[in-house]
């Protein structure tokens, strides 16, 4: 049972896609120039994108039409895969291999990394769980692990839209809010996927004992490491 993992790989592996497709919408628009070199601006002109510096991304073709074709082609290809088939065999594997043209033909910086890293998330499967010595911190992240994700979602949300909105339609200087807002969401991508990790781990164990969870809350001398 991997549900939580399921949906955590499938909804932030999108939403990495969908900030490439953004990046590559940028491009296109910018139309058939060529560009200043390798490392270069999504969105230079947009004052909605201000407090982003622009959307920063990277490509090795010279034409950002071409190249926001590709990002946006090869950005859609993610997103589909996130959501359909991340859970694979080599699904995990496949998102690493899109991450990298991603990054390389104007998908933007974060967007391919962090996908690339949740393509690693999907592979990765812990080994070898006794339910009997599953420490209270991890319980406890198994059993709020909805938490992690909501809060993980409304910090991406807060990034992008959120900021350039209020950046934009407020007049407002958020550069400190867009530094403490981005630390915020990458943390909170790794809590939810922790948790999600041990929320998917405390349902294999429910499975085999339907008293394993009652059974710890009520253990007062369980102990925390």
């Amino acid at each position: 049972m991997k549900k939580a993992k399921q949906l955590f790989v499938s909804v932030m592996g999108a939403w990495m896609g969908i900030a490439g497709i953004e990046h590559g919408i940028g491009e296109i628009m910018q139309g058939d120039v060529t560009a200043s070199g390798v490392m270069i601006l999504s969105w230079p002109d947009s004052p909605f994108f201000v407090s982003l510096n622009g959307e920063p991304a990277m490509t090795l073709i010279s034409n950002l039409l071409v190249t926001g074709i590709f990002a946006t082609s090869i950005s859609l290809m993610f997103v589909v895969w996130a959501i359909f088939f991340s859970m694979r065999k080599y699904g995990g594997v496949v998102m690493i291999l899109l991450s990298i043209p991603m990054l390389l033909f104007g998908g933007g910086l974060f967007p391919p990394i962090l996908g690339a890293l949740i393509g690693v998330a999907a592979i990765i499967q812990p080994k070898n769980f006794d339910p009997k010595k599953m420490k209270r911190l991890n319980f406890w992240f198994g059993n709020h692990w909805r938490w992690f994700f909501i809060a993980c979602c409304f910090a991406w949300l807060a990034l992008l839209p959120g900021l350039p909105a209020i950046a934009y339609f407020f007049n407002k200087d958020v550069t400190w809010l867009t530094v403490a807002t981005m630390f915020m969401a990458f943390l909170l991508l790794f809590l939810s996927y922790w948790s999600s990790l041990q929320h998917d781990l405390l349902m294999t164990s429910i499975s085999g004992d339907p008293n394993f969870i009652k059974s710890k809350s009520q253990d007062l001398t369980w102990r925390m490491y």
